[in-house]
């Protein structure tokens, strides 16, 4: 868990521990001090007594200007005014849970201290203020495998440098972003598990350009599915719609070759799965076979990622491979440069799921991303759903290929153990 000035306070008891802590440390109460010190405490009640990172060196200093309404200055002047008041303490007693660095220098494992427990556990924050655009340098394969490996984020470039090097394309891709933090202001998608709110995205590139990547993500992409299931949005629990097959469906979009599917389906990995019912777990193996491909770019890949414990059978990845090739023979066609999933398939399966969050906006559904799935109030699942197709098929109309007719199927999830399929076809 690391520190980043994205909170401000959403109850009365929030509000009045930032500006009494405001007032100790001896600060004016603006918009920016708001964001770093209900940042501060919005950390430090997640953490719950842990340590946590906040890190202080040259470059991290630099990230935080990367932050709405925040100065660099500024995070490093009330982290300096926190540490001499006492209110946070260096500390050799690491966490237990998985390191979550941002990925930039040392980590600065910290505690908070002298925060009344009581009140904290009271308060409720909104995280409003994650950057509207990220852009990652470009990165080899080889270096981005390791990086992960190690579980670094990747250096990302200046928000000027930005500015500067993609000027209008820049503005095209945060305005979307910045239109729907101020509608989800209205509708904050509340967390129990940890007792937050969340009103805010960024969108992250790759590669060093504006059009490779583009995903969107928020405190909620952090949690599995399952425990989304738990968050509400306006009071109202949510329902899952997310697409099946994705990255297939538009590799298949975008190259003009067919799936070899036939008629109407459900699960597109059946193609597949259906040829293999010797193979324990078909389903997650041909998922996985699939990601391997895209994730490398390489569709000749001879054997799975040495970390990938389920394809740890060469012999049988080969034979999934080949099976994956035959049925979706788009997959032909992923190089290592363009056409693989970091760079060109979720830069266009970001832009579907952009266009489907501002369509539904206009229709007054709240919608949140996660990837290739959009989370809804339950009773707006059916609008989402009809959107989610309509849009999918404008975008891939707009290739003129012969696939553009391809209907995208989805499966609507309320929770668990509960789900519906709703079919595609050719």
């Amino acid at each position: 868990m690391y520190f980043k000035p994205s909170y401000v306070p959403h109850n009365g008891a929030a509000n009045i521990l930032v500006r009494s802590l405001a007032e100790e440390l001896g600060l004016s109460l603006n918009k920016k001090y708001e964001i770093i010190l209900a940042s501060f405490l919005a950390i430090a009640k997640k953490v719950n007594g842990q340590a946590f990172d906040w890190c202080t060196g040259n470059s991290n200093v630099k990230l935080w200007g990367l932050f709405p309404h925040v100065t660099n200055q500024s995070v490093k002047e009330v982290y300096k005014l926190l540490k001499a008041n006492d209110y946070i303490g260096a500390t050799t007693d690491f966490p237990n849970y998985l390191i979550e660095h941002i990925g930039l220098g040392k980590p600065n494992w910290i505690k908070a201290k002298r925060l009344p427990k009581h009140f904290l556990d009271m308060a409720i924050f909104v995280e409003s203020n994650l950057p509207y655009v990220l852009v990652n340098k470009p990165e080899k394969y080889e270096d981005r495998r390791a990086r992960e490996n190690q579980n670094l984020a990747a250096p990302k470039l200046g928000i000027r440098e930005v500015k500067h090097k993609f000027g209008k394309d820049y503005t095209l891709a945060y305005r979307p972003v910045k239109e729907m933090n101020t509608y989800w202001a209205e509708h904050p998608l509340y967390n129990p598990i940890d007792d937050e709110f969340y009103s805010s995205a960024k969108r992250i590139f790759h590669n060093g350009s504006i059009k490779s990547g583009g995903r969107w993500y928020g405190g909620w992409t952090d949690f599995e599915a399952d425990q989304r299931f738990s968050f509400t949005i306006d009071n109202k629990p949510v329902v899952h719609v997310d697409v099946n097959a994705m990255i297939l469906c538009l590799l298949s979009s975008l190259t003009g070759k067919p799936m070899n599917m036939i008629g109407v389906w459900w699960d597109v990995y059946q193609r597949v799965v259906c040829q293999i019912p010797n193979i324990t777990n078909a389903r997650q193996k041909v998922k996985l076979v699939v990601k391997e491909l895209t994730d490398s770019g390489n569709p000749c890949k001879s054997k799975p990622s040495p970390d990938n414990e389920i394809l740890s059978d060469v012999e049988e990845f080969i034979h999934i491979r080949d099976l994956c090739l035959d049925a979706y023979p788009a997959l032909q066609c992923l190089d290592r440069e363009r056409l693989n999933f970091t760079n060109d398939l979720s830069y266009h399966e970001a832009n579907v799921l952009t266009e489907t969050l501002l369509r539904l906006k206009q229709q007054d559904i709240v919608a949140y991303p996660a990837h290739d799935c959009v989370i809804v109030r339950l009773g707006d699942e059916f609008d989402a759903m009809e959107t989610f197709k309509s849009v999918f098929k404008e975008y891939a109309s707009s290739f003129q290929n012969p696939n553009a007719d391809l209907d995208i199927a989805l499966t609507v999830r309320f929770d668990s153990s509960n789900e519906m399929g709703i079919q595609g076809s050719f």
